[in-house]
């Protein structure tokens, strides 16, 4: 969909490519394999979510003996999982049991956007499941990510203007002026009595003969331990969820051309 001239947004009707809510937990995930018995006939996730992938970390050790021969160890160890869903044969919802080195973290992503409190249910729904499947982890953190995508189908024709706000608060100055740009920046804020970390990240690259521009804002709060069924039922997680999802449409607001805010319905 052509927003602005030769400016094109992901999707037909929004420039939204992903959202993800995660959570993170402890202790690590064991059995990931047993998640896969969600999506069987007669189980919660069946007929919702349709294939299970195991994600799989892959060890390299070398190990010294004592007469000075090294001798490698390519090993390759399933340790997370995915459940992925389709629709009219693309994938659209995947849940994620990913490992990290002392804990773990659940994501419930979509790729096909549809609107924010359908999206917001059907990823609690989907953690309530998850939660309740080992009723064992421990939540210490949760985020709320969007990965906005805008291209301009010729590098040549890429008109910094044309998508950003030249006047924002947050931009870098002379973006303008550049066709490549990786930026970040991450700020611990309190808001709202909310206290939370921002993460911005702003990328201008070419991609074969396209331009692309990938806006990822993405909000964490940090809690107390608390397990993941009781923080699931808490009648203000949906608050803070909310909250995020608020603060990234002000964060786009800021960074992008007012005339794009209006064709994106922002």
């Amino acid at each position: 969909m052509a927003v602005s001239g030769n400016l094109h947004t992901y999707q037909d009707n929004h420039a939204l490519k992903e959202a993800v809510i995660s959570f993170t937990v402890s202790p690590q995930i064991t059995n990931p394999s047993l998640y896969s018995q969600l999506i069987n006939e007669g189980n919660p996730l069946s007929g919702v979510y349709h294939k299970f992938e195991p994600v799989k970390i892959r060890e390299f050790k070398i190990n010294h003996d004592i007469t000075g021969t090294n001798t490698s160890i390519d090993t390759s160890n399933v340790a997370g999982f995915k459940l992925i869903a389709f629709k009219s044969g693309k994938t659209c919802n995947i849940i994620q049991g990913l490992p990290q080195p002392r804990f773990s973290v659940f994501t419930f992503n979509t790729v096909n956007y549809e609107g924010w409190n359908s999206f917001k249910s059907d990823s609690l729904i989907a953690a309530k499941i998850i939660a309740n499947f080992q009723n064992i982890y421990i939540v210490s953190a949760f985020s709320i990510m969007f990965i906005d995508e805008f291209y301009f189908e010729d590098e040549k024709d890429y008109v910094p203007n044309v998508l950003f706000n030249i006047n924002s608060n947050c931009l870098p100055k002379g973006i303008e002026d550049s066709d490549f740009v990786d930026f970040n920046f991450n700020l611990r804020r309190h808001n709202n009595n909310k206290n939370y970390f921002e993460n911005v990240s702003i990328k201008v690259f070419t991609d074969g003969k396209r331009k692309t521009i990938r806006i990822i804002g993405n909000l964490t709060f940090q809690i107390s331990p608390l397990p993941f069924t009781i923080l699931l039922n808490a009648s203000d997680l949906e608050e803070y969820l909310d909250f995020g999802h608020l603060e990234n449409k002000k964060m786009l607001r800021d960074i992008l051309n007012p005339k794009i805010i209006e064709i994106i319905k922002l």
